[in-house]
């Protein structure tokens, strides 16, 4: 592993979600690196490529490190799933979803962008799809489409978390998420 890029991407990561992708510029990101403009582009040949590389490599591993332990549980995951999306202790509901800032931002200006976070929601729905597919397979739930469910599971949870955004409220998000905790519940055996 490269420090140097690491390190890049990890500011890289951080600037674009304070400010934005546009009102990020590559010389804040190289100053707050304590690095020149030689050591970007040798790993990235312009800023589109580093804010690609943000978000395959941050933001989508981001996304799989926190639920792909869904996977683990054979038991009880409706329980595991419902705790999982009402812990946000580390989220900022000032400066709201990493991913879902961008797709807002940038997806429905850049083609390679909206194909970069499309891949991530498609791996979030899967992740949250096989842990529903196991509490079908299990017994607990019952429900025909798992995929459609997946997909309504993480809308929910982005616009939850925009709503606390826009209000600039952490409760609003817990008042908003205790909705889908109802209907999840609602669909247990």
């Amino acid at each position: 592993m490269n420090t140097t890029r690491e390190k890049l991407l990890d500011v890289a990561y951080e600037e674009i979600y304070h400010n934005g992708y546009h009102a990020t510029s590559v010389d804040k990101i190289l100053k707050k690196a304590t690095m020149n403009k030689g050591s970007m582009y040798h790993f990235f040949k312009s800023k589109k490529e580093l804010g690609l590389a943000v978000i395959k490599e941050r933001i989508k591993n981001y996304i799989h490190d926190k639920y792909v332990v869904l996977l683990k549980y054979d038991e009880n995951i409706i329980d595991e799933i419902i705790k999982l999306i009402k812990n946000r202790d580390c989220f900022d509901f000032n400066l709201g979803c990493k991913m879902n800032n961008l797709v807002q931002e940038i997806s429905p200006k850049d083609k390679d962008f909206k194909i970069a976070l499309e891949d991530v929601y498609l791996h979030f729905e899967g992740l949250i799809q096989q842990a529903l597919d196991k509490a079908v397979s299990q017994g607990e739930i019952k429900h025909d489409d798992t995929r459609a469910l997946s997909i309504y599971i993480v809308a929910s949870m982005e616009g939850c978390l925009g709503t606390a955004k826009k209000s600039q409220d952490g409760q609003i998000f817990y008042d908003c998420i205790s909705q889908l905790e109802l209907f999840l519940n609602s669909l247990k055996k």
